[in-house]
Order: C-alpha cells, then structure tokens, then sequence
C-alpha cells in the first residue's frame, strides 16, 4: 500500500462516521447525552469488588478521571474506592514503592503449584492443598464480557489477579486447571465440578480459525486498521496466538486426555503449522518472544501426538539451535515485540533458556550436546542474581509493556529440569 494510503484510509472511515451520526433522527446533544450515560454505567458495571475498573491500573486511572469530568466528587464513593483500590497494588521493592499495573496472585499461585507437582509435591502436600482451595476460591462464577462473542460458554475460568472476577482469561485458566488436576483426581466430590467447568470454559473459547485468544472469543477484525491509531489494535482485537494456542493444546493433551481424534484439537494444530513463521519459530504474544512462542507451539503440537520428525517440529527445532548463545543458553531481547522480528541479547535469562530447553526435550533432543550444554548454563543461572537474571520476559503490550515476574527465574527452570529428568526415566 502506498505510503500515506492507510493515513487517508482512516481519515475518511472517521469522516463517513460522522455523516451518519448526522443523520439519526435526534439533536447532537441528545445523542452525546445518551452515550456518555451508556459509557459511564458501562465502567460502573465492570468495577471489581475491590473498586478498580477490570482489575487493572491504567484502566482504573482512566475511568477516575472519566467520572470527575462527568461532574463526580472527588470524595464519591466509588471514586475513593477506585483510589483506595490502586493504593492497595502498591508494593515496595526494597528502594521504592511501585505502581503495579494489576496484581499477578493467580498466575503466580497457579504456576508455582504446578512447578512444585511437577518436581514431585503430592496432591495433599499442605503447600498445594492450601494453593488449590485458594485457587478454587478465584474460580469465576459470573458472566462477563467474553459471552458477547462466545454464546455457548458458561463461566468457568480463571483471572489474572485475586480481585478478577468478571474477566478471565485462557492461560490463567489452563494453569490453574493443570494445578488443580491431581486434588480433582483424588478429591473429585470437591474440585471435580470445579475442574470440568473450567475444562468446558476453556473448550468454549476457541476461536473459529483454530487458535486460541487470551479474553474474548473472534475479536480478530480488520476494522481497527482504518483508525488513525496504528498502536490501538493490540488493544482492539484479541486474535489467536501461538503461545495460548500451543499451550492450551499443551493441557488438552496431557491433562484433558484428548488427541488428534478431537476436531477441536485438529483446528488447533491446523492452525499452528499455519502460522509457523519461514525460519521455522512462531510469535508468542504475552512473553519474549519468539522464543516464547516456539517453544509453546513445539510443546503443543507433541502433547497431542505429532510426530516429533514432523517438518514443523524440525524446522523449530533448527530454529532453536541456530540462535544458542555462546554460553549454551538463551536470551532475546524485548525489542523482538515491536520489530516483529527475533533479536537477541547479549546474555541468557533462566526463563527463556528453561523454554528453549523445554522444547528441545519434547522434540526428542534431550541427548543432544546443545540440550547438556545449556542444562549446564541453566543450573549456572540459578545461583545468579543480576541485571540478566532480572530480566523481563512477560509481554503485556508490544512496544510499552513489559513484566518482570519474581516467579519466571524458579518456576519455568523447575518445570524443565522436572521434565528433563522424566524423559530420562522414560527411556531407562
């Protein structure tokens, strides 16, 4: 498209929007009355228990002074509530207090106690059994605004953060099922009608291309493209992605007892092997990145049976391989998001060398020098605390959001070497 075509194009979308707002049959003014009314018991409807607007900061923040320029007193209830809301996401990092944009306690819950199954907690460890009835305890109950675009789903899943109760989200639903998995197996009188409403949720919201988004269900539209906002559409659409999709299927296979005889699960490989980047990696959205991405759609694609020699499964595994660093880990950097392209950094991080690894060991290479290599750097990494080990490998928006989650550097490393060592005792 020609250089300025996409300016002009939405240029004259909003233009066109406006010659039809002057033809409905009601004065400008009553028309603007009727919508700011619309939008401002839309916010007051999706306000959390603990006053903030989604659960979150920035929406929070925009939503307080969206009510004081309706004519709201900065005392009114529901503002000081917001506030007190906000100050209650204030942690102190040993130097400074920090703003958090939302709290991360069911996604840190839910990962830790599958981290800790995973290197041989029993269900009824009083570790796990404390995190699965606190996890029950966050179970969504109501409908929210993903049964606009998803009419056969019933609520069922899981939230980011411990004041989320109106928006959940696949990932945090995937893990949480996957920590609660063995308390449903030995206790199902108690979370087994929790653990199969989460499963149907989950199953509910896959898109009709195949893939998986994070919130809402067939929100990938074009019509974004033609706002005069080119950073909006991460925001606007919630499409399909290779981290969500690979790691549902992930679940689905090694969890939910399904295979490639689920049409489900078929569209959801269709759609990976589709979206597989030439170089052989796939983008993950909500991690660094592509990285990220390859490694959820390689363990994916082999929990639920493809062939490990499968050409999209070689071309990953290349792919991982050629970009090791020297000190037989892996880094890449957060510019990868908004370059839409793999850059690396000049150091290994715990979290993306276990996912690299990870993925190495699904793909059938646990004996290779690369994998004993960085399994070496990997153990190194856990005794450092530094600038590298620090480093943010959560996504939030491409460009301007990134996450340093205290978890990543233990959690995922955990999960690798657990696998690492049962792929041994596979092939003994």
């Amino acid at each position: 498209m020609p250089a300025g075509t996409t300016f002009r194009v939405a240029a004259n979308f909003t233009i066109e929007i406006a010659k039809l707002i002057q033809l409905l049959p009601f004065p400008l003014s009553e028309i603007r009355n009727m919508a700011m009314k619309k939008l401002e018991r839309f916010m007051l409807a999706r306000t959390e228990m603990d006053g903030t607007l989604y659960s979150y900061f920035t929406s929070t923040f925009l939503m307080i002074f969206a009510l004081l320029a309706l004519g709201y007193d900065s005392r009114h209830p529901v503002i000081v509530k917001a506030v007190e809301g906000l100050r209650a996401m204030v942690c102190y990092t040993g130097s400074n207090y920090h703003q958090q944009e939302t709290t991360s306690t069911v996604w840190d819950t839910a990962l830790i106690a599958y981290a800790l199954q995973k290197a041989g907690f029993l269900h009824n460890h009083p570790v796990i059994a404390g995190a699965a009835a606190y996890l029950l305890s966050r179970q969504h109950t109501k409908y929210g605004d993903w049964q606009v675009h998803n009419h056969e789903g019933r609520p069922g899943g899981w939230g980011f953060s411990h004041s989320n109760a109106i928006n959940p989200d696949v990932d945090d639903t995937t893990y949480a099922l996957r920590a609660l998995y063995r308390r449903a197996s030995y206790r199902p009188e108690t979370y087994g009608p929790a653990w199969k409403a989460g499963l149907d949720w989950l199953l509910s919201m896959q898109n009709s291309d195949g893939g998986w988004p994070a919130f809402e269900k067939n929100t990938d539209k074009k019509w974004p493209d033609l706002l005069p906002m080119p950073d909006a559409k991460p925001v606007l659409t919630d499409p399909s992605s290779a981290d969500l999709t690979g790691r549902t299927l992930e679940f689905l296979g090694c969890y939910a007892g399904m295979s490639l005889s689920s049409s489900q699960l078929r569209k959801g490989v269709r759609w990976l092997l589709q979206n597989q980047r030439p170089d052989g990696s796939w983008y993950g959205r909500w991690g660094i990145a592509y990285i990220y991405g390859t490694w959820a759609a390689v363990t994916g694609l082999r929990a639920v049976g493809v062939n490990p020699q499968h050409q999209a499964i070689r071309k990953a595994v290349n792919w991982l391989l050629s970009v090791q660093n020297p000190d037989g880990g892996w880094g890449e950097s957060c510019l990868s998001d908004s370059a839409s392209r793999y850059v690396p950094l000049a150091f290994s991080t715990p979290s993306q060398t276990a996912w690299a690894l990870d993925a190495l060991i699904a793909a059938g290479m646990r004996e290779s020098p690369a994998v004993a290599r960085g399994m070496g750097t990997l153990l190194a990494l856990m005794d450092k605390d530094d600038p590298a080990t620090n480093y943010p490998t959560g996504a939030g928006l491409p460009g301007g959001f990134y996450i340093h989650y205290h978890s990543y550097r233990h959690v995922w490393p955990l999960v690798t070497m657990s696998h690492y060592l049962s792929s041994q005792q596979n092939n003994l």
